[in-house]
């Protein structure tokens, strides 16, 4: 893919999305539609890059209206979009049978129904240039369970999914679609998750570096993956949870309600 063009970057005001798109701008010359909800992250994003190479609209992404309005400003950029970037992500730690229904709806608006309308829009506009990549942020968590997460869980198998079926539609059409699966990274997502009253400000200790992270999913623009794990960590989970089920399920069993959901917690942040 060329190392300019544009991309449109979702859930970009902090975490995994803020650190994607100043190494898409800084490493790849591109220039970004960043979105999220909180203007302010945007406006000081923005401001520490280039001039010019940001564009910013903040808004909620459960919204349709405020979806096709960012995906018109998106698409008016010069050249169209090259890159699409599903980041925006959001979760809620809560044994299923007692969730709140609000908040299971709040997950699936945003992690799959949102995903899925940018998604539709910038594979039509791509295939009828004959060029584009369309990038997921999944997790680890869509190819295995956790306890207390089974909505957010769901919501990433559904991605992934979505991932392995468009891949045969889109073949021969110049269009990639993938997804980059990654643990647990330094981000806001465990303490927005558990706590949705909290700013999310102090941050997350654990996980991987969020700058090394970005990294290797930026580097992953010039693969040919389907299915990304950005570290040996990701690679490890998926890998061990494919070929040693029985023992990977004990461990989910008895070790994973407390100290197994901290080791891989998951990457992107709650929808910016």
């Amino acid at each position: 893919m060329k190392r300019d063009g544009n991309a449109l970057v979702t859930g970009a005001s902090s975490g995994l999305g803020r650190e994607l798109v100043r190494q898409i701008v800084i490493d790849r010359g591109m220039t970004v539609m960043a979105t999220a909800r909180r203007i302010d992250r945007l406006e000081a994003l923005a401001a520490e890059l280039p001039p010019g190479r940001v564009e910013i609209l903040a808004g909620d992404l459960a919204d349709p209206a405020f979806r096709q309005r960012l995906w018109d400003r998106a698409q008016a950029m010069p050249g169209g979009v090259d890159l699409l970037i599903n980041n925006a992500g959001m979760g809620n730690y809560s044994e299923f049978v007692s969730q709140d229904p609000q908040a299971i709806h709040r997950i699936l608006d945003l992690n799959v129904v949102a995903l899925l309308d940018l998604t539709q829009k910038a594979a039509r506009h791509m295939k009828a240039r004959g060029t584009g990549q369309i990038l997921q942020i999944s997790s680890v968590l869509g190819f295995i369970g956790l306890r207390d997460s089974a909505v957010y869980v769901a919501s990433k198998h559904a991605v992934n999914g979505l991932v392995k079926s468009l891949r045969y539609e889109l073949s021969g059409t110049g269009v990639r679609v993938w997804a980059a699966c990654p643990g647990r990274t330094q981000s806001e997502f465990r303490q927005v998750a558990l706590d949705d009253q909290g700013d999310g400000s102090a941050g997350s200790p654990r996980g991987e570096p969020t700058a090394k992270i970005a990294r290797a999913i930026v580097r992953g623009i010039d693969g040919r993956s389907t299915f990304l794990m950005p570290s040996w960590r990701a690679w490890l989970v998926v890998t061990l949870a494919h070929w040693l089920p029985a023992p990977f399920d004990w461990i989910m069993t008895r070790w994973a309600p407390s100290s197994y959901r901290d080791a891989l917690g998951d990457s992107p942040p709650r929808g910016g």
